[in-house]
This record gives C-alpha cells, sequence and structure tokens, in this order.
C-alpha cells in the first residue's frame, strides 16, 4: 500500500483582493462564521477523502511536511491554531523534524498567533513581502504597509524562525520608476532569510495596469541580475522561481517537482497521488462544497510531466533514452548557455530555467 507523509491545505481567506493574483481567495469579515464554515468544510472533506484514499489503496503515514498556502492562512488566527491542533491529533501525526510552513502577509499576524502556532509544530514561515518599494507596494495593490513588513522581519530575524520571502519581478511601470532592485534586495537580505522565492508578475488581460508592464528583455535582465546576485551570496538557485542556502530548500515543494504524493484538502486546494505502471491520479477540490474533481493521467502525461518538472529543478532530467538528435539539442543548449549535460542528466542554469517553455518546444519537436 502507498503511503502519503505530505499535505497541502488551502485556507482562502484575505483581508484585501489584490487586484492582481490569480489564486482562490475570499474577503474575511471577523465578524462573520467564515472561520466556523470553513472548519466544517475541512470535516466534510476530510470524509471525501478518506473514501479517496481507500479507492487508490493509500494510506496515511505521520507527516513530513504540511503547508498552509492560501490566500492568507494567517488570518485563521488563533483559532485555526486550536483547531488544527485537535484536528491532527485526532487524524494524524507530524513526523519528527517535519516542515511546517504557514504563508503569511505581513499586517495579519499577532505575537501570541505565532506563538500558538509554534505550539502545535509550526516552524517554517512564508512571508509575501513581494516589494520593500512603498511606490510599488501601493501599485500592487497590497494591503500592508512597509512598516508592516519591516515588523514581521523584524520579529522572524530577532526570533530566530527559518522563514521565506516572495520577492515579485515584472512590476508594472518599473522602468519608468527606476524600480531599484538591488536596493531591496539588500534590505531583504539583512534581515537573513534562509529563502527567497522569486516571481514574475503574469499580468491577465483585465488587469489595470496590463498596459503598463515592462518588456521581455526588461523581465530577463532583472532575473538574471537577482539570479547573479543571490548565487554570489551562497543561495542555491534550486527551482526556477526558488533559491535557499544549502539545506533550507523547501521540502514540501520538492515533493511536487520529484512528482511524488502530495494530499490536499481546502477549496481549489489539489493533490497528486502517483500510480503503479507510470499512471497518476491529480484531484482538486470544489470551493462550494466538499467535492472533488479527479483527472486521470496516463503513462504519456506522467512522462511529459516528469521531463517539465525535472526541468525546473537543479536535478535535472535523465533522458530514458539518448538519441543522437537529443545529444546534439543538449550541445547547442550548451551553446547557448542554458545549462550543462553532464553524467546522463541536462541541468539548466538560470537562462535555461528563464527559457523553460521554449525549451519544451524543442523538445516537442523532436517528438519527446
Amino acid at each position: 500500500m502507498t503511503q502519503v507523509s505530505s499535505l497541502y491545505l488551502h485556507v482562502p481567506f484575505c483581508k484585501h483582493l489584490c487586484n492582481y493574483c490569480d489564486f482562490y481567495k475570499k474577503l474575511y469579515d471577523p465578524n462573520s462564521n467564515q472561520i466556523e464554515d470553513f472548519h466544517q468544510f475541512l470535516s466534510e472533506s476530510w470524509q471525501r477523502h478518506d473514501i479517496l484514499m481507500q479507492e487508490q489503496n493509500i494510506s496515511w503515514a505521520p507527516l513530513k511536511t504540511l503547508y498552509l498556502g492560501g490566500g492568507t492562512p494567517s488570518l485563521w488566527g488563533t483559532k485555526g491554531a486550536a483547531f488544527l491542533g485537535n484536528w491532527l491529533k485526532e487524524r494524524l501525526t507530524l513526523s519528527a523534524g517535519a516542515e511546517f510552513t504557514m504563508e503569511i502577509d505581513p499586517g495579519t499576524w499577532s505575537t501570541e498567533m505565532l506563538s500558538a502556532w509554534k505550539e502545535i509544530g509550526l516552524n517554517r514561515i512564508s512571508i509575501g513581502t513581494q516589494t520593500l518599494d512603498p511606490n510599488f507596494i501601493q501599485i500592487m495593490d497590497r494591503s500592508h504597509s512597509l512598516d508592516e513588513s519591516y515588523s514581521l522581519l523584524d520579529y522572524c530575524h530577532q526570533n530566530d524562525w527559518n522563514f521565506s520571502l516572495d520577492f515579485l519581478l515584472g512590476l508594472p511601470f518599473s522602468r519608468e520608476k527606476q524600480r531599484n532592485i538591488e536596493t531591496e534586495l539588500n534590505r531583504l537580505l539583512s534581515y537573513q532569510p534562509k529563502h527567497i522565492s522569486l516571481y514574475i508578475l503574469n499580468a491577465r488581460s483585465k488587469y489595470p495596469h496590463s498596459q503598463s508592464m515592462p518588456d521581455d528583455e526588461f523581465i530577463r535582465e532583472e532575473y538574471l541580475f537577482v539570479s547573479e546576485y543571490l548565487r554570489k551570496l551562497g543561495f542555491v538557485h534550486y527551482e526556477v522561481s526558488n533559491f535557499a542556502l544549502p539545506g533550507f530548500e523547501s521540502k514540501h515543494n520538492m515533493k511536487y517537482w520529484q512528482g511524488q504524493a502530495v494530499a490536499a484538502l481546502g477549496p481549489t486546494g489539489t493533490g497528486y497521488f502517483p500510480q503503479a505502471e507510470g499512471q497518476a491520479l491529480r484531484y482538486k477540490w470544489k470551493v462550494s462544497k466538499a467535492e472533488l474533481e479527479k483527472e486521470e493521467l496516463g503513462p504519456k502525461e506522467t512522462a511529459l510531466e516528469e521531463i517539465y518538472l525535472t526541468l525546473r529543478t537543479n536535478f535535472g532530467w535523465a533522458p530514458r533514452q539518448l538519441t543522437p538528435a537529443l545529444q546534439e539539442l543538449f550541445k547547442r543548449w550548451e551553446v547557448l548557455n542554458y545549462g550543462e549535460f553532464r553524467d546522463g542528466k541536462i541541468k539548466l542554469g538560470s537562462l535555461g530555467y528563464l527559457m523553460l517553455d521554449s525549451l519544451m518546444d524543442d523538445l516537442f519537436r523532436l517528438g519527446i
């Protein structure tokens, strides 16, 4: 019987709906019954999830990773810590040394809240800083202030939390307002984060500032500058959007990139269960009721996902069959400084990560 030791839990509350964000969320009203309704949703979905696991012949192992994403999970507050702590005791256990992560936005936390979560095992924080330029905080429609960012960063640094920072590139008006990402990075790094997630803003057609986005060449320069800057300081660019000091990579996200089993709960939470003979099941929770949608993946789909996901990381992709056409393609990628082929694996570098979609097209043209 297959066992699953990782759980993603989607907490949908947000105190403000930022105009660029595509994740499922709902405006949080502390005077409503939203939290109680969410608890009911989790209880009902657990029963449905238990049936799914029985159908797939999968059982729980002590959790090695638990990740609370959103939304803004920190708005779950002390009520959430009490609920989840009891809920886990009844159903699951955290293994020794488990990585337990919560996403937190500045201005949505308190020392009491963090203490309550720490008591039930929270040991890693992902902070939604995005930018430290007050002009761009406003442009990005963020609900927090610069002082609130500094307050949370100060607390995490002084209390020796293992924390990660989100940093956004490709922001509207970046060229016109001369955004100085080096200054922002220096300020962020002064708090000694162990991990940085670097994202490029992907503006929707209806995004209010869609006509003011920087061009691809500008974004390329930003991305490569940040990558080189962080690598010189000892960070490993271990995935397209992620940098970590050695040993502080996100264990939870590595599960996804390595195609391992990850269970999920909460509205729009998406889980993945690998099966025998190259098969896999992906499932996603609906938002209005505790029901899920299932997607069966066959050997072709899982093989393509393996290529894409391993190319995203510094593990690299080892082709099952190294054809002359593939060898020639890898040589061309090396000449273009996209990556390096060694010991039967092609490993992309920062430029290769940036060009990943185009590189996948190269593979498709070879019939991969």
